[in-house]
């Protein structure tokens, strides 16, 4: 069985309802010729909201089961973050697109982290009324940590539920010269997903819940690759020595990277191979970024690369390990 856990998607009755309302602060838009658009990004790929395309291509590449959910950039940016009314409407229609799924799609919630301290409620009431089994989270809060002690009940309510909590980049920091190139993308995002996971390490959150079940998106960034960095701080003993770097954990900030998940939308078999041999494959989810070009839409670029594996680390990869955590979610 082959999971994809890193999909969006969108109704058309969502892209035309926030469109007409500009006080949902959405940035969709629908051009004079009925197609869609979003602001600051460009045309939107017909695939976001043709259902009927999405899984006739799902069947074609042999996807069994799409996790989905929204744009991201519509959860959070670095000037807004959704309430409870955004939520409720996002979370209903990602519902309606699975019903409409004929089995191969499964919903992921999305969170009011503007109104964190009805978040944790609104999660079991979404939870209990959709049957979610995960959930898609900002790397921030319009530019909020989401370590800060504001969302302690969000993470504790989480890892209770034991959900799937798929953590997808979003902007919190802007700077001139990402404005060119599709820094903002291909540079900042995954810079965003480091930031994070960084902080949800050094101020103890994945300590405290070790049953939180954390997905990151495009392989963690580079986490990964700053594993040894992050040690040294911890570690540093004189002039560089931060009494924050170990306050909130008893371990060295590398030993948590194994109780986290990371996707395979990391764009080089060569930084797969080494994702892998890094958390073992008990911790690595097949993953496209469906539909955006900037990802691994087919898996055409994974794909090759987990072929070679052994077949026990294949089959964990590509949807053994999601169906674990899914399997512990409980409804709330």
């Amino acid at each position: 069985m082959i999971i994809d856990v890193h999909a969006h998607a969108a109704s058309e009755d969502f892209i035309r309802e926030t469109a007409s309302k500009p006080s949902y602060g959405m940035p969709y838009e629908v051009r004079p010729d009925g197609s869609y658009a979003t602001r600051g990004y460009g045309e939107m790929d017909r695939l976001m909201w043709d259902l009927d395309g999405r899984l006739e291509r799902l069947k074609r590449r042999g996807i069994d089961l799409q996790l989905i959910s929204p744009s991201p950039r519509t959860i959070s940016d670095d000037k807004h973050v959704i309430g409870i009314e955004i939520a409720r409407l996002m979370n209903r229609e990602t519902a309606n697109l699975v019903k409409r799924g004929g089995g191969r799609l499964a919903g992921m919630g999305v969170i009011p982290l503007g109104e964190p301290a009805k978040a944790a409620d609104e999660i079991r009431r979404t939870v209990g009324e959709y049957g979610f089994q995960g959930v898609c989270m900002p790397t921030s809060a319009a530019g909020k940590p989401l370590d800060l002690p504001i969302f302690a009940d969000v993470w504790g309510t989480l890892a209770e539920l034991g959900l799937l909590v798929f953590m997808h980049a979003t902007t919190a920091i802007t700077r001139e010269t990402l404005g060119e190139y599709t820094l903002n993308t291909v540079i900042a995002w995954p810079t965003e997903v480091t930031i994070a996971a960084t902080r949800l390490i050094f101020s103890g959150v994945i300590e405290r819940h070790p049953g939180l079940r954390l997905v990151l998106s495009h392989a963690g960034g580079t986490l990964p690759y700053l594993a040894g960095r992050l040690d040294l701080a911890y570690h540093a003993p004189k002039h560089e020595a931060n009494p924050a770097c170990r306050a909130n954990i008893t371990k060295p900030p590398s030993h948590y990277l194994s109780q986290i998940y990371y996707d395979t939308v990391v764009a080089s078999p060569a930084s797969l191979r080494f994702l892998i041999d890094l958390v073992g494959a008990d911790r690595v989810m097949f993953g496209t970024d469906f539909p955006y070009e900037i990802g691994d839409t087919d898996g055409a670029i994974a794909l090759p690369l987990l072929r070679q594996l052994p077949s026990a680390q294949r089959e964990k990869i590509l949807g053994q390990n999601a169906r674990d955590v899914l399997g512990h979610a409980r409804s709330g």
